[in-house]
């Protein structure tokens, strides 16, 4: 892998410097970042045969008359100053090229640690995999009570450790956000993190990676201690990322109200209309008892939690350029 020829570390794609022709990082890419004989020699030269600085350190009398030398061209410019491959080889110091896993270790970090949306799916994938391994060592009894609504149903179960329930919110406080990410079976995990991964980085691209979690965290835990303290089931759990779904979809709603999408993958419709289709269901579900293994209120309140963030961004995004919703993963 190339290295930066000012500090030594690794790129994945250096910058060429076009007066010394050195190989060099993003930080140290500028000429006076590293300290390039080029410049200088290009400034020397300009200040002898070209014109930007031809009056420079001359007399007022007999500019005229002189004859100016032609000026260099875009070609000659760059090539002043620019080393041959030996002798960029001979500066280089001697590293031996990286092996497999440091090269997947480059490429892991410049993909995933730079989108919050993939860092979150990351984490529930982790989470998913740990309650996997829990329920095929301890069982299906241990890990999640066969009926959780009886007075008798048991709180030491694994799943009791991860997801908030109103009678152990104060006694395990970290279930208010382990819940977030845990999930109770594959195609709940599934679901959510596919939405996730779409309305998540649309949504990430136009506010940034700080703003982003800070409304994801915000909606989860705030849905989920609604949804507990709502349903008068003392040993119902608030169980998904489902509420911060919701909030970032309000969100991008607010921010991008036209932004096309694609309902099942073939309907296609501006995000504004399955925003109101979404919560006018869940307001008619929660009403009537529709679905009463869904949080309702979880989803009702995350999405009313984005919608005001949404308002309080949408004018400082709008004065950025809008990315192209195609583009997943960045520019």
């Amino acid at each position: 892998m190339p290295t930066c020829d000012y500090c030594g570390e690794e790129v994945t794609l250096p910058y060429t410097c076009g007066y010394c022709g050195g190989s060099f990082c993003s930080k140290h890419r500028l000429p006076e970042n590293h300290d390039c004989e080029g410049l200088e020699k290009i400034s020397k030269k300009f200040r002898e045969e070209g014109r930007i600085y031809r009056d420079v350190g001359r007399p007022k009398q007999g500019r005229e008359e002189e004859e100016r030398p032609a000026p260099l061209s875009r070609g000659a410019i760059f090539r002043i100053g620019k080393e041959s491959e030996g002798e960029r080889r001979e500066r280089r110091p001697d590293r031996e090229p990286p092996g497999l896993f440091r090269g997947l270790l480059s490429i892991f970090k410049s993909i995933f640690l730079k989108r919050a949306t993939l860092i979150l799916l990351l984490l529930m994938f982790s989470v998913f995999m740990v309650q996997t391994g829990a329920h095929a060592v301890l069982g299906a009894g241990y890990y999640q009570p066969e009926d959780p609504s009886h007075p008798s149903a048991d709180f030491d179960t694994f799943l009791y450790y991860l997801a908030p329930s109103r009678s152990t919110l104060l006694t395990r406080p970290w279930t208010i956000v382990t819940g977030i990410f845990a999930h109770g079976y594959f195609l709940h995990f599934f679901i959510n993190g596919l939405v996730l991964f779409f309305i998540g980085s649309a949504l990430e691209r136009r506010i940034g990676r700080e703003k982003f979690i800070y409304l994801f965290l915000t909606a989860g835990i705030l849905s989920s201690i609604a949804q507990i303290l709502v349903i008068p089931n003392e040993t119902f759990v608030a169980l998904g990322v489902s509420g911060a779904i919701f909030g970032v979809l309000g969100a991008l709603t607010v921010i991008a109200p036209r932004l096309p999408i694609l309902l099942f993958f073939f309907i296609p419709m501006p995000i504004w209309i399955l925003t109101c289709g979404f919560g006018i269901w869940t307001v008619i579900s929660a009403l009537t008892g529709f679905a009463k293994g869904i949080g309702h209120m979880a989803h009702f309140s995350g999405l009313l939690i984005g919608l005001a963030y949404g308002y309080k961004l949408r004018k400082e995004v709008r004065r950025r350029r809008r990315p192209s919703p195609f583009d997943i993963f960045g520019r």
